[in-house]
């Protein structure tokens, strides 16, 4: 979703993101967020090449995405989270945007196989902020000890 949220607007826990939220590159290259830079120039070039071959493309924007893994190596996300349970940083305060990976796989079936399906899709399951996603920590691993908030 950083598509979506790199654009100089306050990300606070009543926002309703949508699709108007796209991430400004002016921001995100004064930021020198090159992935989100990189990200947002894909989105631009998918869009401008549907409109110019008259096709329909749905995109998938999906958040800090959680759950069981495939590979072998860590995400960005849980890579933040391990990071808080091993005391080596604690989270950034801001508001954290869940989703689970089951939904983030359903929602490209449901891509997929729904013929009405169109345009940019974001997915959100729980949003929180660092306090609430710590508190959901020390509750699922009570034998660690977390760093302060």
């Amino acid at each position: 979703m950083v598509s979506l949220t790199i654009n100089g607007k306050p990300l606070i826990t009543d926002v309703v993101v949508d699709e108007t939220w796209f991430s400004n590159l002016a921001v995100c290259e004064e930021l020198k967020n090159w992935y989100a830079f990189s990200k947002s120039l894909a989105e631009d070039a998918t869009w401008k090449f549907a409109k110019e071959n008259m096709i329909d493309v749905v995109t998938i924007h999906p958040e800090f995405t959680i759950g069981t893994f495939l590979q072998a190596t860590l995400n960005v996300p849980a890579e933040i989270v391990l990071n808080h349970i091993n005391g080596s940083q604690t989270l950034a305060n801001m508001v954290y945007r869940f989703v689970d990976v089951r939904d983030v796989a359903y929602a490209h079936i449901q891509a997929f196989e729904v013929a009405s399906a169109s345009g940019p899709y974001i997915l959100v399951g729980t949003v929180m902020n660092n306090v609430g996603t710590s508190k959901i920590l020390e509750e699922l691993y009570p034998d660690f000890s977390l760093p302060e908030r």
